[in-house]
């Protein structure tokens, strides 16, 4: 008994950090796919949509029907509420980006579908320290999910 419970316990320890790991990258998952989805849905639904043709840390307008870059980072961590982590904006990819995606709505042309790329990573950090050496402490956790805007 005394030989195997220390064997026993770190399978424990292993077996939560690997199942933790697992509940982080669904979250993320999870809270990617709505962050692509709430910029692919049109943002307003006005009768004279319009978008300001501005640099891309102010927002996109009122009436425009994109959603601005920092709008969907805070979505994809509103998403993330209540997961136990939360991921910093850096680390919040929205491609095309926002003065993109303006221009796409009120160019001479304008491009009424495209792919709209939400991506993002987190360092998960594992508890149990054999664990972590074993696969790589920390572990960088990436997800995307792609949309079609049609606006």
């Amino acid at each position: 008994m005394a030989v195997m419970v220390p064997f026993l316990v770190i399978g424990m320890m292993g077996m939560l950090d690997l199942g933790r790991a697992f509940y982080y990258q669904i979250a993320l998952t999870n809270a990617v796919r709505e962050g692509a989805r709430y910029a692919a849905e049109p943002y307003y639904f006005g009768l004279n949509p319009s978008c300001a043709n501005v640099p891309p840390p102010a927002t996109p307008g009122a009436n425009c029907v994109t959603a601005g870059d920092t709008t969907v980072q805070d979505r994809v961590n509103r998403e993330l509420t209540g997961t136990g982590f939360l991921i910093p904006t850096a680390d919040i990819h929205v491609t095309p980006d926002q003065s993109t995606r303006v221009t796409y709505f009120t160019g001479a042309t304008p491009t009424s579908q495209y792919a709209i790329t939400v991506s993002a990573s987190f360092r998960f950090n594992f508890i149990t320290p054999i664990i972590g050496s074993l696969i790589g402490n920390p572990l960088t956790i990436n997800s995307s999910a792609v949309f079609r805007a049609e606006y």
